[in-house]
Formats: C-alpha cells, sequence, structure tokens
C-alpha cells in the first residue's frame, strides 16, 4: 500500500512556504476562510491535473468563483492591492508518497511559472526515492527556483524521475504509480470531496461502482451490412434493369421525332430554295422596267430645259424696257418720298399721343400733390400750395386738342422746365422724410422684441432686471459654488395690502434689486464684486451687507411700512426693518408732518422736512412679490400693443410715402423731356402739307405704257418659273428612277447569291443527315411540288410544322437526358446523358441478362448467418457476462459493506433486473438462447420477437439507440436496502424523507465502499479526501464513520469546520489547525493535550488561548505524535 505522508506548498493562495504531514486519519480544522479547502484544492492539482475535472472550492457552492489563477497569485479582494503577488513568479505543490512494498518514499508534485500577463508554464513530476526534505527548490539567486532551473536540477539527482507537460500523460503515469488505478479514480475522488445528497441511486452507481463497458458492434455489423448489400445488390439489378428499359423506350420516342424533323429540314430547304429564285425572276423583270422609264424622262428633261432657257432670254428684254422708262422711274420716286414721309407722321404722331397721356398723367399727379395733408413727417413751405395749383393750370393749357395750328411760347417752355424742377425738390424732401420714418419704425420695432422678450420671461415667472444686477448674480452663484444662496430683494417678500405697493415700489425704486447673500459669504462677496466689476459690467448692482445688517432684525417701528411686507428668510427680514422700518405710513398729506419720515399711499412722502410727490415711472412697473408678476405682465402687453398699433400706422404710412416717391422720380429730366416736345403739332402739321403735295403729282402721272410693259415682263418670268418647276420635277422622278434603278441592280447581285446559298445549304443536308433517311425525304419533297399553293404559303405551312414537332423533339430529348443523368447519379455511371445514341446503355441492358441471380442469392443467406452467429455469440454473451461480472462487483461491495456495518445500520446494494427493459433482459439472460439454430429460424413466439427487436434496434437503429441498449447497465435496477435491527426498507423510497444527517451517512458509507472498490488490490494507494466533512452528523454518526473508515484501511484527510473538530479528533490521529493572519496562512499540527485544553475553553470564545501560533511563535517546537501511521 500506498501512503500520502507529506505536502509542501510554496506560493499557494496564502500559503507562502508551508509544509503538512498527514496521518492515517488526518483532520484539517480551522475557522472560516482560513485556508482550509485551499489544501484540498491544492490536493486536486495535483492529483487530477486536469482543469476541466477540477472543482476548486467545491464544498462552498457549484459555481465557487476560485481559479487556479487566484490561488497563484492570491486573490486579496481588496481595491488597492488585488493580488498577494504581482509580476513573475513561481509556486510548487509537491507531496510526499510512502510505498510499503517496495520499502521507499517517492515525490509527486508540479511546479508551475506564473507571468506578469497571467501565462502559466507548467510541469508535472515524480521522483523515486526521495523524500521532501531531501530536494532543495530555493535558488542560488534568492529565490524559488522556476521550471527550467527545478528540472535541470533533478536531472542532476541520482533517482528515477518522470516529467510530464501534458496533463493526459500526467494522468497516465499517476495513476501507474499510484498502484495501477483506473480512470475512474479522477472522477471518484473530486465527487467525494463535498458532499452531494443522493438523488437518484442509478446516477451514484454509474459514478461510482460500475464502470462502462463498450460492446462491439463492428463485426455484427459488418456481417449484416454484407447481407444487406447482397440483398441491395439483387434489387438494384432489377432496379437498374427497369431503368435502362424506360430509357431505351423513351430513346425509341425520341429518334422517331428526330428523324420526322430531319425529313422536314430537306423540305424546308428546298422550298426555301424555290422562294429564292422566284425573287430573282422578280427583280430581273423590275430591272428592265425602270431603265425604259430612265431613258423616257430624259427625253423630257432635254425639252423642258430649252423652253425655259428662251423665256429667261424674253423675260430680260421685257424688264429692261419697263425699268428703263422716264415715267417708271419718276412714279418709284415719288413712291418712296410717301413712303418716308408715311414713317416720320407716324413716328411724330405717336410721339405726340404719348406726350398728351403724360400731360394729363401729371396733372393729375400734380392735383393729388396738392390735396396731400401735412403731419410729423411732412409740411409745405409757404407758397408751395398755390405754385401747385398755377402749375396744373399750365398744364392744363398745353397742347389743346380743337386747335391744330398751337404754338408754345418761351415762357410756356419754361415754366414746364421749372414744374420739373420744383417737383425735383419735392422728391428730395420727401426722401428725407421717408428716412426719417424708417428710423422710427425700426425703434418701435426693436421695443417690440424687447416687449415680447420681456413678456416672454415674465410667463416663465423671469422678471426683468437691470443687466448689471443679473450679471451680478449669476458671477457670485458661480463663484460661490453652492454655498450660499444669492438672493434679489424684490423676489424674496410679499407685500399685504395692494394699496401700499406704489408707495413701496416707489420708495424702494432700485434697492428692490438689492443682492443679498448668507452673512458669512459677503466678504469674499464683496472682495469679488471689486476684483471683477471691470470685467463683468456690474456697476451700479447694490450688494447688501448682510452681516451688519442682522442688527436691525426685529427693529422696525409699529405703523412703519416695513409691517406692510413679509417674507420666511431672515435675512431678508432684516433688509426690510433696516430700509422701511423708519418710514411710518400716513393717512393723507397732512398726517405726513407727524413724522420725521413718511409716505401715503398716494405716493407723497416727508423727509427732511421737505414733502415729494414720487415720480409715477419709479412705482409703474412693479417688481415686488408673486402679484408684481401678473402686474408686469399686464402693463408690458397693453405697451405691446400700442406698439403695434404706431407700428401699423407707420407702414401704412410708408407706403404711402414710398408711392409719392415712385411717382415723384426723376421729373426733372421728365419735364425738361416734355418741354422739347411742345411744339409736335406744328411739326405734325407740316408733314402733312408735304405728303399732300408728292400725292397729288403721282396722280397726274399716265402710267398706261408702263403697266403693259409690266404685264409683259410678268408673262415671260410666270412661265420660266413654270418651266423651271417642270425640270425640277422631272429631274426628280428620274434621279429617283435611277437609285432605284441601281438599288434593283445590288439587289439581284446580292439575290443570285442567296440562290446559291440556298442550293448549296439543300444540297448540304445529304451530307449532314442519314443517308437512309434521303428516300423518305425525296419523296415527301416530290408531293410538295405537286401542291397548287404559293411557295412562300408552302413555307410557312411546313417551318410551323416543324417547329412543333422540335418542341416535342426537345421535350422528349430531355426527358431522355433525365433519365440518363438520374441513372448516371444513382449507378456512378460516365456516360454522356446527352449523347445522340443509345448504345452505352443498350449493352448495359444488355449485359444485365448475364448476372448469375442464384449466387447472389447464396451470398445474402451467408452473410445473413454470420450476422446471427455474431449477435448470438459476441453480443449476447458479451452483454450477459457484463450483467455476470456486475452481479459478482455488488456482491463484493455487499461483503464489504457487511463486513463493516454502520453502528446499528448494514446497508446492502440491490440489484435487480430492470423492469423497463426486463423482456431484453429475460432473453439476453436465457442460457437455451444460445442452443438454437438461425435466429430467425426460432418458434414463432415472445423470445424471437424480442431478439429480432433488439437485433433491429443495434443493426438499423440510430446512435442514441446503440447507446441505450448497448449499455449492460442499463438491463439492472439498482437500490440500496438499510437494515436497522429488525427494520428494513429501501434507500430510494424515503430519500426525501429523511434528514441531513440521515442522507449523508448512506453517501458515506457507500462512497467509502465505493473507494474500497477502488482500491481493490494490496498496492494502491488508500486516499479518501472530504472538504467539510460530516457536517450535518451528530457526534456518534461521525465517531462511526471514523471508526468504519479504520477498519476499511483507509488513509483519510477531512476538513472540517471548528464545532466538529472535538467529535472528531479523539478518533484521528492528526490533527491540524489552520489559521490566518491578514494575507497569511499558517498551519500547526495539534497534539492530544492540547485539543483536551481546548475542549475545556468555552465554545466560540475568542480569549482563549492561541494554540495555532504558541508552538510556532514561543518555543519553536510543536508536540508530535510519536508516529504519524502508528496502530490505532
Amino acid at each position: 500500500m500506498k501512503w500520502l505522508r507529506r505536502l509542501r506548498l510554496i506560493n499557494w493562495h496564502y500559503f507562502h512556504d508551508e509544509t503538512l504531514e498527514f496521518g492515517r486519519q488526518t483532520l484539517i480544522a480551522g475557522r472560516n476562510s482560513a485556508g482550509k479547502s485551499t489544501i484540498i484544492d491544492a490536493l486536486q492539482v495535483l492529483l487530477v491535473a486536469n482543469q476541466r475535472q477540477i472543482r476548486f472550492n467545491s464544498a462552498a457552492h457549484d459555481e465557487a468563483r476560485r481559479s487556479l489563477i487566484s490561488y497563484l497569485r492570491g486573490k486579496t479582494g481588496g481595491e488597492d492591492r488585488k493580488y498577494l503577488r504581482e509580476g513573475d513568479f513561481t509556486s510548487y505543490i509537491v507531496a510526499e508518497f510512502y510505498d510499503e512494498e517496495k520499502k521507499e518514499p517517492f515525490i509527486v508534485g508540479v511546479v508551475l511559472d506564473v507571468y506578469g500577463d497571467d501565462a502559466i508554464d507548467d510541469e508535472y513530476f515524480i521522483l523515486a526515492g526521495v523524500r521532501l526534505s531531501d530536494l532543495d527548490f530555493w535558488s542560488p539567486a534568492e529565490r524559488w527556483k522556476n521550471r527550467e532551473e527545478f528540472h535541470r536540477y533533478c536531472q542532476k539527482l541520482p533517482v528515477r524521475h518522470v516529467f510530464e507537460r501534458s496533463k493526459a500523460g500526467y494522468q497516465k503515469a499517476l495513476l501507474t504509480r499510484l498502484g495501477q488505478l483506473g480512470d475512474r479514480f479522477f472522477p471518484v475522488f473530486v465527487k467525494a470531496l463535498s458532499f452531494k445528497p443522493i438523488q437518484n441511486v442509478r446516477d451514484f452507481v454509474y459514478q461510482y461502482i460500475l464502470d462502462e463497458k463498450e460492446l462491439q458492434l463492428d463485426l455484427l455489423r459488418q456481417n449484416f451490412e454484407i447481407h444487406e448489400r447482397y440483398r441491395a445488390e439483387l434489387e438494384a439489378l432489377e432496379e437498374r434493369r427497369q431503368k435502362l428499359e424506360e430509357i431505351c423506350r423513351q430513346y425509341e420516342t425520341f429518334a422517331r421525332l428526330r428523324d420526322t424533323v430531319a425529313v422536314q429540314e430537306y423540305v424546308i430547304r428546298g422550298l426555301r430554295h424555290a422562294r429564292e429564285a422566284e425573287i430573282k425572276e422578280q427583280l430581273e423583270d423590275g430591272i428592265r422596267f425602270l431603265a425604259s422609264e430612265v431613258e423616257r424622262l430624259g427625253r423630257e428633261l432635254e425639252l423642258a430645259r430649252a423652253g425655259q432657257q428662251e423665256a429667261r432670254e424674253k423675260a430680260q428684254i421685257a424688264y429692261q424696257k419697263w425699268q428703263g422708262h422716264e415715267l417708271k422711274r419718276r412714279e418709284q420716286e415719288l413712291q418712296e418720298g410717301l413712303a418716308r414721309l408715311d414713317k416720320e407722321l407716324k413716328e411724330q404722331q405717336e410721339m405726340l399721343a404719348v406726350l398728351r397721356q403724360t400731360v394729363e398723367r401729371e396733372k393729375a399727379l400734380l392735383a393729388a400733390l396738392e390735396e396731400m395733408e401735412e403731419d410729423e413727417y411732412w409740411q409745405w413751405q409757404p407758397g408751395e400750395r398755390e405754385y401747385l395749383a398755377r402749375a396744373r393750370e399750365l398744364f392744363a393749357g398745353l397742347l389743346p386738342a380743337g386747335d391744330p395750328g398751337w404754338i408754345p411760347g418761351e415762357d410756356t417752355i419754361a415754366a414746364v422746365r421749372d414744374a420739373g424742377l420744383f417737383l425735383a425738390g419735392v422728391y428730395s424732401r420727401f426722401a428725407l422724410a421717408a428716412g426719417r420714418l424708417e428710423d422710427r419704425l425700426t425703434l418701435l420695432e426693436r421695443q417690440r422684441m424687447e416687449l415680447e422678450g420681456q413678456i416672454r420671461d415674465l410667463e416663465n415667472k423671469k422678471r426683468p432686471y437691470p443687466q448689471s444686477v443679473v450679471n451680478l448674480k449669476r458671477l457670485l452663484e458661480e463663484r460661490l459654488k453652492g454655498r450660499s444662496p444669492v438672493w434679489i430683494f424684490c423676489e424674496e417678500m410679499d407685500i399685504k395690502d395692494e394699496s401700499w405697493r406704489d408707495a413701496i415700489e416707489g420708495y424702494l425704486h432700485t434697492q428692490r434689486f438689492d443682492l443679498l447673500v448668507e452673512p458669512a459669504f459677503f466678504a469674499e462677496a464683496l472682495a469679488l464684486y471689486e476684483r471683477e466689476k471691470k470685467n463683468h459690467q456690474v456697476e451700479g448692482a447694490g450688494l447688501v451687507d448682510t452681516e451688519k445688517e442682522q442688527r436691525y432684525l426685529g427693529t422696525a417701528r409699529e405703523g412703519s411700512l416695513a409691517e406692510e411686507i413679509v417674507t420666511a428668510n431672515p435675512i431678508i427680514q432684516a433688509h426690510i426693518d433696516h430700509l422701511l422700518g423708519r418710514v411710518m405710513k400716513a393717512r393723507d398729506e397732512q398726517d405726513l408732518r407727524r413724522f420725521s419720515t413718511a409716505i401715503t399711499r398716494t405716493c407723497m412722502s416727508y423727509h427732511n422736512l421737505v414733502a415729494r410727490q414720487l415720480e409715477k415711472h419709479r412705482y409703474a412697473v412693479p417688481y415686488i412679490g408673486a402679484r408684481a408678476i401678473a402686474r408686469q405682465l399686464e402693463i408690458k402687453r397693453q405697451e405691446l400693443a400700442e406698439t403695434k398699433e404706431q407700428i401699423a400706422k407707420l407702414l401704412h404710412r410708408k407706403e404711402g410715402m414710398a408711392e409719392w416717391l415712385e411717382r415723384l422720380a426723376d421729373k426733372k429730366s421728365l419735364y425738361a423731356g416734355m418741354a422739347e416736345k411742345l411744339d409736335l403739332p406744328a411739326r405734325i402739321r407740316r408733314l402733312e402739307e408735304e405728303r399732300a403735295y408728292l400725292v397729288a403729282e403721282l396722280e397726274r402721272l399716265d402710267l398706261g405704257e408702263v403697266e403693259r410693259l409690266k404685264e409683259e415682263y410678268f408673262y415671260w418670268d410666270r412661265r420660266e418659273k413654270e418651266l423651271l418647276n417642270k425640270i425640277t420635277e422631272i429631274s426628280g422622278l428620274k434621279k429617283s428612277r435611277e437609285n432605284e434603278l441601281d438599288q434593283k441592280q445590288t439587289e439581284l447581285y446580292l439575290q443570285e447569291g442567296k440562290v446559291q446559298e440556298a442550293l448549296a445549304f439543300w444540297q448540304a443536308w445529304r451530307e449532314q443527315y442519314p443517308a437512309e433517311l434521303l428516300p423518305r425525304a425525296e419523296e415527301r419533297w416530290r408531293e410538295v411540288e405537286g401542291q397548287d399553293l404559293p411557295t412562300a404559303n408552302k413555307l410557312v405551312n411546313w417551318e410551323n410544322s416543324q417547329k412543333g414537332n422540335i418542341t416535342r423533339r426537345e421535350q422528349e430529348y430531355q426527358r431522355l437526358r433525365d433519365l440518363r443523368h438520374e441513372y448516371n447519379l444513382r449507378y456512378t455511371y460516365s456516360a454522356d446523358p446527352g449523347a445522340a445514341d443509345n448504345e452505352a446503355y443498350q449493352s448495359l441492358l444488355a449485359g444485365i441478362a448475364t448476372v448469375d441471380i442464384p449466387r447472389y442469392r447464396e451470398k445474402l443467406a451467408e452473410a445473413l448467418r454470420q450476422s446471427e452467429e455474431e449477435f448470438k455469440s459476441h453480443f449476447i454473451y458479451k452483454l450477459r457476462e457484463a450483467i455476470e461480472a456486475a452481479k459478482r462487483d455488488f456482491n463484493e461491495l455487499n461483503f464489504a459493506l457487511k463486513n463493516f456495518p454502520f453502528h446499528e445500520d448494514r446497508y446492502h446494494f440491490e440489484i435487480k433486473p430492470s423492469e423497463r427493459y426486463r423482456r431484453f433482459y429475460d432473453v439476453i439472460m436465457d442460457p437455451g438462447i444460445m442452443e438454437q439454430g438461425s435466429l430467425f429460424e426460432l418458434p414463432d413466439d415472445d423470445r424471437a420477437a424480442v431478439l429480432h427487436e433488439l437485433f433491429e434496434k443495434l443493426i438499423r437503429g440510430e446512435a442514441g439507440d446503440l447507446e441505450e441498449f448497448t449499455d449492460y447497465r442499463n438491463y439492472l435496477d439498482f437500490d440500496i436496502v438499510v437494515t436497522s435491527g429488525d427494520h428494513r426498507y429501501s434507500f430510494s423510497q424515503v430519500l426525501r424523507e429523511k434528514s441531513g444527517g440521515e442522507t449523508q451517512t448512506p453517501f458515506y458509507v457507500a462512497i467509502l465502499a465505493s473507494f474500497n472498490h477502488l482500491y481493490n488490490t494490496g498496492k494502491t494507494i488508500r486516499l479518501v479526501v472530504f472538504d467539510e466533512a460530516f457536517n450535518k452528523m451528530d457526534e456518534e454518526r461521525i465517531q462511526t464513520s471514523l471508526r468504519l473508515i479504520k477498519r476499511m484501511n483507509l488513509q483519510l484527510i477531512a476538513a472540517v469546520p471548528d464545532e466538529k473538530m472535538q467529535h472528531m479528533a479523539p478518533e484521528v490521529d492528526t490533527t491540524l489547525l489552520v489559521h490566518r493572519s491578514g494575507f497569511r496562512c499558517f498551519v500547526d499540527m495539534v497534539s492530544r493535550q492540547e485539543i483536551q485544553a481546548m475542549e475545556e475553553v468555552a465554545a466560540g470564545s475568542e480569549g482563549g488561548v492561541n494554540v495555532e501560533r504558541e508552538g510556532r511563535e514561543s518555543e519553536g517546537i510543536l508536540p508530535v505524535q510519536d508516529s504519524l501511521f502508528a496502530a490505532r
């Protein structure tokens, strides 16, 4: 047997360098968070290695927040220092075992290099013949050896050693070194660490007792697959034959349509050749006709050109005689003079009409201007209205309509010019008035926007204050940063009697806007005011010395104006008392004289023997109290309405002025132009007289001879034009016929080529299609030639017929391709699905007839026989063997449990056939099955049906069926029978009714029996590790469990809570006490005497003897048992 003696932890969580001594039964005790589970987890890392299997701090809960890196670095959980170890360092977990058979110690350990980025470089090692005390882990460089240094160091030692970097390799070597243990050691070891109540006995058996055994079904499935393959091949042969026959039938259908289309193609090509020959003949006829037409038109064109030349010559002679006649020249001169006069006369008359309109318009303008009223923006100067009246009379006498001989005098022309100068001056004055009006409108618009902004602020409860007050308040609030509020005096009080409002508002005036702060902050506020007054535009704002003003609080005289104001703020009240506490309320002006300082409701004030009525603007806008905002809103809205009304009136006035400015613009130049045109009637009269003279002369001319010469000229001119049109017409027609002739000749040339191509294409059919189709094609051609139809109609009919047949041919061909493609895919055949012939598939069909069907049937029967034989000889036999082995294992386990009773209880594992799989179990365990013949020759009874069903599930089932029916454990049911005296019950039936201790007891008994079964030879370790062990058991059950462990000769390491230690210590030979001081853990061995002394101390006392530290810190020596492994 092999025993764990020591464990050394270096840089493991809060253990800096600790060595633990273990006996046959070892308790690890200590307070919560002392480090008990840390030691257990170190054993997991050492003896399990694979982190996917390890469960750190497993006794806490399923999702414990611990990890390997947190153990190595020593996680503190603090914010200022997150880990105990930073940067690069090395950790060790090393255990010393003793092999009783070989009489030698050996070492199992792991070295872990940890880097700054949390990367871990670890290596496991096993050293034979070495004690922990023989190893030196310290480096000459005054630090712990890293992995490479320790590896080199061990290689120099004269001992056998194994180093493994892979977890799998290390686990294999460890199982061998610990006594040829099975792989089940790792899950059993981890699951035993913490108690998990048994919820299902079957799960416990699967995990801790019975191993999974793989049953090989390869040969069974292989033989059956051979049978299935032969059967499938027979079926495939028949299926292939049917597929090939279908392909051949489809090919025949396709071939018939293909030949029909080919014969039709022969006839169509012949018809196309005939059609092209007919077109060639038509082109030749057309060319002959066009040639004769071009010749005829040429002759007509020559005659027309000769006539046109003669008409042109005679027209020229007549024109020269007509134009050279003396009377003709005089007529032309007179007509040109009349045209010039008519044009000039029309222009002068139009100018006169425009001038008359202008005079009327300006006369109306002068009348309207004379009637224009004066206002603040326009005033008439003395004599201006009279001047306008004279100007209007002047314009009324201009251009009299009934006097064509009217001529203006020089004084009239000068008066018109002067009127233009006068209106230009009026225009300039209007422009200045419009500018003043625009300035006033701009001012009113600015006032309107300010009033609207003030109204919005008031509607949002924001009073309009002087900007200096707003700036200083913002500055103080920013700099004081919430340490003191900044008050505006008028916002923090209210007026009791509204009849005194005007007096209070007027008397305080600008003091209403005084700013106040907490008395303690006045000096700081005053310093800020002084320092920043130029930078922030705060001049004029009042800052109250609230610190000194506190002495005025409560000093107001009875009957003073201060009584009419209320506030909840004592700082504001002090300011009220200071300012108004001596200002007395007077009934009327005569009552004022009774006081040194007083005021009436009507705002008549009295001070220093002087009476003075307060100006209304001081109190017109109220600021004090909540009602002030409503009153201000009322005032501001009234002001806004009045301002808008003024703006509307001024806009109307602006429009009128703009209209006058437009009407008066450029009057100087306009009137000057009018003065220049006042003689237009005289000019027109002179032009009319000149025209009458020319008309009279034109009427006296005798133009008879001239008219005759004119008519002769126009006759020959018309004749020339008629002949020119005829020449153009004949030339165009001749050119058109010539173009048509050229086009027809080109078409004929091309058509001759088409005839040859059509003939060649027709003849090429013989080369493109099989020769055996030619007689049939020629016969159909002769039939077509004999039909009494135009060639074009024949061609259309045959092409339409062929199109239908081509569509059907392609459909049948695609069907043939699909059948061939489907066949190729199904049977992995490489022939071309689109082949024109069917030879590849026809030969296959012929070859199937040669297949030896009887030989295939013999192979099919042989394969089925071998499958049945394998099913009986291997699977049934192996399954029965595994079930029998399981029964033997439970017999051995029950034998152990029988020899190790737990107090008055005895535990017995019950194994019996599974109710769910009972019918399969009965057949499997039936010895007569192996003696029968073929599986499928059994009598037609229930056994045969069950075997058939099981055989089918194994051969054809899914993966889940295989796992279900090849696991021998599924054919068995398990339970734990508890016998207590004469009473006997099944544990699974009362599992949920038992208390915590009662449910733990079977667990520990079962797990101990499982370990006893795992360590079934005398060469293995005997180690059992529990974390938070026996935490729900009473004292009697704990002690009984520990005695059972001793009888089983198991080595126990158990981490227990403090309250269980006094019950367990008398039953063990070694007790380790874990103590934590800050971020450092220590382990001390405690003697029996110390345990007895601890029992005498009151439970849970904080003032007891610190046994954990006494020996280590005071004397340096702890009492140690004579032998850790002494028999008890």
